[in-house]
């Protein structure tokens, strides 16, 4: 009786520890896939154990990109054998190809990333670079009072996702529009239009943590 009994619980024990086990690899796939993965213009997803870095040329095309599969292999490719990769997770971080001209999706791109999650979305692309230089007076010579000239220089696109599925262009001048259609949206949520109108810190705030914190509050 007590080798049966001894029998049992040592059946119990193994079937813990093989659910014990399975649950953990399930837990890790899980962990890895949405950390670390990629997906093409195809809609094939691809998990990675790690993505190590990936490189853009100046038209925004992948040059190189670096990652780690699921049987532990580093894998590199370059140019023509990088697939079209509509988005790739880094580390739970989201990069996703975005087209510079909204209305042309298959046209000239660039890869920004997702600074915004929940039910209003902001993706950006950012490589604007700001400079200063002497002030250079008009028969081409430099100014002597020390007065300096800001020079900016590259491309940045905001995009904003809606609920129902728009997308809208927010970047620079031709953004102020859009931005007051959003803003409408927003404040159609009675608590956030009461904090937003309450609180001095959204005189000074970012657009995005406007709309983060909308997110929070409106879900």
């Amino acid at each position: 009786m007590d080798r049966i009994f001894l029998k049992i619980n040592q059946m119990q024990i193994n079937q813990k520890t093989v659910i014990g086990i399975l649950t953990f690899i399930v837990m890790n796939f899980t962990f890895s896939f949405g950390q670390n993965y990629y997906i093409t213009l195809d809609k094939d997803s691809i998990s990675c154990r790690q993505i190590n870095f990936f490189e853009t040329n100046e038209q925004g095309k992948m040059v190189v990109f670096e990652y780690v599969n699921q049987n532990n292999e580093t894998i590199r490719l370059k140019k023509n054998e990088i697939p079209a990769i509509e988005k790739l997770c880094q580390d739970g971080v989201l990069y996703l190809r975005m087209p510079l001209n909204i209305k042309k999706p298959d046209g000239y791109y660039r890869y920004g990333k997702r600074v915004v999650k929940g039910k209003i979305i902001v993706d950006v692309f950012d490589d604007v670079t700001v400079s200063y230089r002497l002030k250079e007076n008009f028969d081409g010579s430099f100014n002597t009072n020390g007065v300096m000239k800001k020079n900016i220089e590259g491309i940045y696109i905001r995009r904003v996702k809606m609920p129902d599925g728009m997308v809208y262009d927010v970047s620079g001048l031709k953004g102020l529009k859009t931005i007051k259609i959003i803003s409408k949206y927003m404040f159609e949520c009675e608590e956030y239009k009461k904090i937003y109108f309450s609180n001095p810190k959204y005189e000074t705030c970012t657009f995005e943590e406007a709309v983060a914190d909308y997110n929070k509050i409106c879900k």
